[in-house]
């Protein structure tokens, strides 16, 4: 690398990695817009290093930074600088060969590699709040590599990134629906031991019942408004509601205590995600509209769950044999559940009702 005399000059660390130097460095996000003005959107695939930016994900990632004012947490990006550059170390020994100043020449070319949608996020937030201009960002630069060798760091560095499940991002989460739904996964006499934090599925031999993330669903239905300010007595009175529950439902109990073998398990209804989430919205209902809520509660024992009670189930939560998880099986099965309940439909639900009549008349 050539000396440089006047340029653009950054705090570095220096590295080695496949034999050649790389340079990390904290990047105040105020210089961040300054520094990456190039843009390859406009170029065929074949001309970028980079993946085409979706700009329906920056308001998003833009909204997490400022929801999360204190405690946002993002990884460096990585770039490449095609243009002359020169490391001045502090010293010319031990570590202090490694840590010293890069400046690079002012005609050099900075390209995103990899965090192009976090770059033009932060850039968003710091419009909506110009306090985060000296907080800082690390940022690993390449030097010089050609456009092939580009696409190969950004084809590297997502090659094996696995996202972690919803259920484990939940268990990990501290919004308060999320608290919610791990006290309740925590503290509740049932859900206890029976909820799986990292199971994308749960398999036929699985010993847990639900995934973390079918309960925050559940949940997120049953207690719509839990806010930082609510959110102990919010707790307190889901556990409530979800042990009521339990007490009514013998398969669940039976499951629980190893007495229904986990494939049998697949024979009833109330164990799929759907139908928990129906129970949220049912709970809803009861705990804003019955004081007698758990009395009403108690007509869950009168219920055939199995999978072959095609009169409960079929053109509801089960259609052409498969489990249906959308919005309008989940009212359907509601619809069938408050019937049981003695519990008036609302007039949307009625309207979903006279419609699936219509349907199996024209059967």
């Amino acid at each position: 690398m050539n000396a440089i005399v006047s340029g653009t000059s950054f705090p570095a660390i220096r590295g080695t990695q496949a034999g050649k130097e790389y340079y990390t460095i904290m990047c105040p996000l105020k210089r961040l817009k300054k520094i990456f003005t190039f843009d390859e959107s406009g170029l065929m695939p074949e001309d970028r290093a980079q993946r085409t930016l979706v700009p329906s994900r920056i308001p998003q990632i833009a909204g997490y930074i400022n929801d999360n004012r204190d405690s946002y947490t993002f990884s460096s990006l990585t770039a490449c600088i095609d243009g002359d550059c020169h490391f001045k170390p502090i010293g010319n020994a031990g570590h202090d060969q490694k840590i010293g100043t890069l400046t690079v020449d002012e005609d050099a070319e900075f390209y995103i590699t990899d965090g192009q949608h976090r770059s033009a996020a932060i850039n968003k937030a710091l419009e909506e709040d110009p306090s985060l201009a000296n907080e800082t960002i690390s940022v690993v630069f390449f030097i010089n590599k050609t456009l092939k060798e580009r696409q190969k760091v950004f084809r590297d560095l997502n090659l094996y990134p696995i996202k972690p499940s919803h259920s484990l991002s939940i268990r990990f989460g501290d919004t308060p629906p999320e608290k919610l739904t791990n006290a309740v996964a925590d503290k509740s006499d049932f859900f206890n031991g029976v909820i799986s934090f990292e199971d994308i599925n749960l398999g036929t031999r699985s010993t847990k019942l639900f995934k973390n993330s079918s309960l925050y669903a559940a949940n997120q239905k049953l207690m719509p408004k839990v806010t930082e300010e609510n959110l102990e007595s919010t707790i307190k009175l889901a556990l409530e509601y979800w042990n009521t529950v339990a007490k009514n439902l013998t398969v669940w109990q039976l499951a629980k205590s190893n007495d229904i073998p986990p494939i049998e398990r697949q024979e009833f209804v109330n164990f799929s995600a759907i139908v928990l989430k129906c129970f949220g919205m049912i709970g809803y209902e009861l705990l804003n509209n019955h004081k007698n809520w758990k009395t009403i509660l108690k007509k869950l024992q009168t219920i055939d769950w199995r999978r072959s009670n095609k009169q409960n189930w079929e053109g509801r939560c089960i259609n052409q044999s498969r489990m249906d998880h959308s919005n309008y099986a989940a009212t359907l099965t509601v619809n069938t559940i408050k019937k049981h309940l003695n519990l008036p439909l609302t007039e949307k639900e009625q309207t979903e009702e006279n419609k699936l009549a219509e349907v199996k008349r024209g059967n």
